[in-house]
């Protein structure tokens, strides 16, 4: 197997002409891998080296949507409001990402995000005699989920390499049901996090084929209940409004899965292809399940680019397309981990 097929998981190695002496003296190189085409976990850092991450994310989206605030007669005589939304979401994230090497087959890694969301909402009254549209817009900027998360290389000499993962998300973002709502139950102030913790155990597979990388991914979205307080007043057909409270939400968990192919140009460029997919399970309510609750399935199609300014320092550029009705419309991200040891 040829050194380029492996540039994706090894360091490069030193020129001929450098001496024994200089190469001791010089920093050990985190392992280039399609992890730094792609977030998804691989080869990991080695033992005493710690990687600083900084990226910067954007991800937009919209979608359109008709809504009935009032209550049905007739299955065709609507008494009421009814209002067709086109709504345009912007996201932008900054985070910092810090990963230690407690051993060449251990390790640990915490990320720090700040969250700014923007919606631009474009509104129209049908029945009500006017073909005006009213144009608002809703923004909110705060710290998003802080995460915690442990990689485990378990095997080190022979292909494929798997690697165990464990991570958990925090609620330190401002959660949905913390910020306030108008009278149709529009958010007023976006939030910037779940609400809810979560516990995400995967698995990777990397396997080198020359000249390419193969690289597959599966993890699980367990996301822990919590108990919130919300009221939400419901009208049946018959114009009755019954108030309900929620005591408990059970947010809906993930299975995601991940695959896709890093190739080495040559020692500073490489670049990645790869496909995503996830299900996001019926989220329960008190402990039930809605009526209208229904799967969500989210694929992408992904290409990434790495890089290698030095030893120390590579940039990372990614471009995600969804190709399903619930997957984001586009996401670009920009990552430059730093080796500082």
């Amino acid at each position: 197997m040829s050194y380029i097929a492996l540039l994706a998981l090894f360091p490069i190695t030193a020129p001929a002409e450098e001496s024994k002496a200089s190469k001791e003296s010089e920093k050990p190189k985190r392992v280039q891998t399609v992890a730094d085409i792609l977030e998804q976990p691989g080869v990991l850092t080695p033992k005493g080296s710690f990687v600083l991450d900084t990226s910067l994310s954007y991800t937009q989206n919209s979608s359109n949507s008709v809504s009935v605030v009032g209550y049905t007669v007739l299955p065709s005589l609507i008494v009421g409001l009814i209002r067709a939304s086109d709504i345009d979401r912007t996201t932008l994230t900054f985070g910092l990402t810090g990963r230690y090497g407690i051993t060449n087959r251990l390790e640990v890694e915490a990320r720090i995000p700040w969250v700014y969301r923007t919606d631009s909402i474009s509104e129209r009254d049908l029945n009500s005699g006017s073909n005006a549209a009213t144009l608002r817009t809703v923004d909110g900027n705060d710290i998003g989920d802080i995460e915690a998360a442990f990689k485990y290389q378990i095997n080190m000499k022979e292909a494929p390499y798997w690697i165990g993962s464990l991570r958990f998300k925090s609620t330190t973002g401002k959660s949905p049901y913390d910020v306030p709502i108008n009278s149709l139950n529009d958010f007023e102030e976006l939030p910037t996090g779940s609400g809810f913790p979560s516990i995400e155990p995967g698995i990777t597979m990397i396997m080198p084929i020359d000249p390419a990388v193969i690289f597959m991914n599966f993890s699980y979205i367990w996301n822990i209940k919590d108990d919130v307080e919300v009221d939400i007043d419901i009208t049946d057909d018959d114009n009755n409004t019954e108030n309900i409270r929620v005591d408990t939400i059970d947010l809906g968990d993930t299975i995601a899965f991940s695959a896709g192919m890093g190739f080495a140009v040559n020692p500073k460029f490489s670049f990645s292809l790869g496909l995503s997919h996830k299900t996001i399970l019926k989220s329960k309510i008190n402990g039930t399940t809605a009526s209208d609750a229904k799967l969500l399935q989210l694929d992408s199609l992904s290409f990434g680019a790495n890089y290698a300014i030095d030893r120390d320092t590579t940039i990372n550029v990614g471009a995600t397309a969804g190709i399903t009705a619930d997957a984001p419309d586009f996401q670009l991200s920009v990552r430059i981990p730093y080796t500082l040891k």
